[in-house]
């Protein structure tokens, strides 16, 4: 039996330039004279596009079934963006943006200095923080980690595989708790309109940023995210057009801050394979190790003090 390991998270801009030059090390030539491409590290000559693989399933009350694992491309699989040299752009974008523009978010007078770039997110990827609602999903434009949805009669399940991210949203209709204190995740009730699950969101933690925004081509680069405040509510939207995909709005609405509701443009995310299996992560930085050495040196005083 091989010893337990732990899976230590890097940023995406690490993990992608090791990939990055893995791939290039296991490709003399991606085709030559029109022949098969040969084999890159990690299979990436292998990413395609997705087809849209008949309706969708639907469960026993009639409503799309939005259980299962997806990805924030159109290739049902991890797609870091360092690697686009290899599939290309359309694969890995989550919107045409022929189609739809997801528009900057637009601010009172004197809000956008005090709020944007502010908040608990900026820096991200160096301070481990948790990400919270909707960045932690938002964020995977960037990021490109899977969230995983288990959909029962009654309740909605949602896991974010990084940042660590867990809800259970009730989606019988039932109003939100009296008095709700602040969270991450928030207080969140769902009801169906129509084919789509719509999640109400309120009594969010103001500290935590709003990240991910998107930029005119469909990709990640939208400009710098902000704070809210503790007003902030959210309407998230999700249905399943299809087997393969999903796709997933939000509505951020802050009367504090922001001068008219912000939306996310319909982002899709597509099914992932039934080998591909739930990975553990955990984030750290040099600020914990310094904390950590810290820590065992005032013991090691302690100690020798006793002796």
């Amino acid at each position: 039996m091989k010893p337990l390991e732990k899976k230590k998270w890097l940023s995406g801009h690490a993990a992608g330039a090791l990939l990055a030059v893995l791939c290039l090390a296991y490709m003399p030539a991606l085709a030559q004279q029109g022949g098969a491409p040969k084999p890159i590290a990690g299979g990436l000559e292998q990413v395609k596009e997705l087809p849209p693989g008949g309706p969708a399933p639907r469960t026993a009350d009639g409503h799309p079934d939005l259980t299962g694992r997806w990805y924030p491309n159109g290739a049902g699989r991890m797609l870091q963006r360092t690697y686009m040299t290899f599939f290309g752009k359309d694969v890995r974008r989550q919107f045409d943006p022929k189609v739809v523009q997801e528009e900057p978010p637009v601010f009172k007078p004197g809000m956008e200095a005090k709020y944007r770039g502010k908040g608990k997110l900026v820096g991200f990827a160096d301070l481990c923080n948790w990400a919270g609602v909707p960045s932690a999903i938002l964020m995977q434009i960037t990021q490109n980690w899977p969230m995983q949805l288990i959909l029962t009669p009654g309740q909605l399940v949602q896991l974010i595989e990084f940042p660590r991210d867990i809800r259970v949203i009730h989606t019988d209709g039932r109003a939100h708790h009296k008095d709700p204190d602040p969270s991450f995740n928030g207080d969140s009730v769902a009801h169906w309109d129509g084919d789509t699950l719509v999640i109400d969101t309120i009594a969010l933690d103001p500290g935590m940023g709003i990240t991910g925004l998107a930029g005119p081509d469909g990709l990640a680069g939208g400009g710098q995210g902000w704070a809210p405040s503790d007003q902030e509510h959210l309407i998230e939207r999700i249905n399943r057009p299809s087997m393969n995909f999903i796709t997933y709005q939000v509505t951020v609405e802050d009367p504090v801050v922001l001068a008219k509701p912000w939306n996310s443009a319909p982002r899709r995310w597509s099914l992932a394979g039934p080998n591909d299996d739930w990975e553990e992560q955990y984030c750290t930085n040099e600020s914990d190790l310094t904390d950590a050495q810290s820590v065992a040196a005032q013991a090691a005083k302690a100690k020798a003090k006793t002796r």
